[in-house]
């Protein structure tokens, strides 16, 4: 198994741009966000992992000169053969699991927040964007733009049974 590594100064750059355009929150800890590379991709599920954001441990702060609040690990294999556009989506993927956000106190609170959707193909295939959400979400979901209507059908079949 080799050592991870650390990225390339053009790949911070990178993720410095998502975070302009995307991630205004994460503007209050940019500079504290590592970015390593493995050498190869994991799998699970038996799908390759891209990458993976995770909480930077307290340890690192004391271990090095950055007070690192997140680390961002990617797989070198597969991040060669990813286009810039691809590139750039999984860095914003990777980012929007990050949360900074700042407290009563003024202290900044770190954590990883899950994926807002999780579906299986088939299921979404099946059912549509069935989940319930937040009546403040509105009626209409992301998922519904996207993939169509199906799930405005299927609550309309079944009130009629």
């Amino acid at each position: 198994m080799s050592a991870p590594y650390k990225a390339e100064t053009e790949v911070y750059d990178l993720m410095k741009e998502v975070v302009a355009n995307y991630h205004p929150d994460l503007a209050l800890v940019v500079d504290e966000i590592a970015i390593v590379f493995k050498e190869k991709a994991t799998k699970s599920g038996g799908k390759v992992v891209l990458g993976k954001p995770s909480k930077a441990s307290p340890l690192f702060g004391v271990l090095g000169d950055t007070d690192y609040k997140f680390i961002l690990t990617l797989a070198a294999d597969e991040w060669v053969n990813l286009t810039g556009r691809q590139r750039q989506a999984l860095m914003d993927s990777m980012l929007c699991a990050c949360r900074a956000e700042e407290d009563d106190n003024g202290n900044v609170v770190c954590s990883i927040a899950v994926p807002d959707v999780s579906y299986f193909y088939d299921e979404l295939d099946r059912w549509g964007d069935w989940r319930p959400r937040p009546p403040e979400d509105g009626p209409e979901s992301p998922l519904e733009r996207i993939f169509g209507k199906k799930v405005a059908q299927d609550l309309e079949e079944d009130s009629d049974v």
